[in-house]
């Protein structure tokens, strides 16, 4: 007798089947998309213990979530917090959705939401807190439209790319780096 467990692992599975065609056929309609890289489980605490326990009222943002690993692991850590993640490409937008299924599961109180969405279009005003996880052409892209709608004092936490038109406050060497893997080093911007 199939459960509905089981039945609903098995939808599942057959949507993350169809999503990564859909990814197939957009790497072959555009000829390229910007990777996915999946921030290791270690990393993603190092950097949720970075943020440390953030005051009521606190509201992250990570825009290009792809699985929405450091977001959960922020929110995991800060319950009461808003955690908004932001992904554009769809197999990495369903992988943070079924993610946060489970984690609402785990954590029913936990105020997380993820956008399909593109990051130059959201409106970040609400933010005290970003995190990124971009290439430094990116974020000097983006960095305008930071300076123009995060408030005075909000932070930003970016892994292991820096602004190349901005100084950071703060270097953190992580803990769990690897030699020649991503995930070695955090830097603390304020806005």
């Amino acid at each position: 007798m199939v459960t509905s467990a089981e039945w609903l692992e098995l939808f599942l599975n057959l949507i993350v089947l169809a999503f990564g065609f859909k990814l197939v056929s957009e790497i072959a309609r555009n000829g390229k998309v910007p990777p996915f890289i999946r921030t290791r489980t270690l990393i993603a605490q190092e950097i949720a213990d970075a943020f440390g326990t953030l005051p009521k009222g606190s509201v992250v943002y990570d825009p290009g979530c792809g699985d929405g690993r450091v977001l959960f692991a922020i929110a995991a850590k800060n319950p009461g917090v808003q955690c908004v993640g932001i992904e554009l490409r769809l197999f990495p937008y369903f992988l943070a959705l079924r993610r946060r299924a489970a984690f609402l599961r785990e954590y029913p109180e936990a105020k997380v939401r993820v956008i399909r969405g593109n990051s130059f279009k959201q409106d970040l005003s609400s933010a005290t807190h970003v995190y990124t996880y971009l290439y430094p052409e990116v974020l000097d892209r983006l960095l305008p439209k930071f300076e123009k709608e995060l408030h005075p004092g909000t932070i930003l936490i970016s892994l292991d790319f820096k602004f190349l038109k901005k100084i950071s406050e703060r270097i953190i060497p992580l803990a769990h780096a690897e030699k020649g893997k991503l995930g070695e080093t955090l830097y603390v911007y304020r806005f």
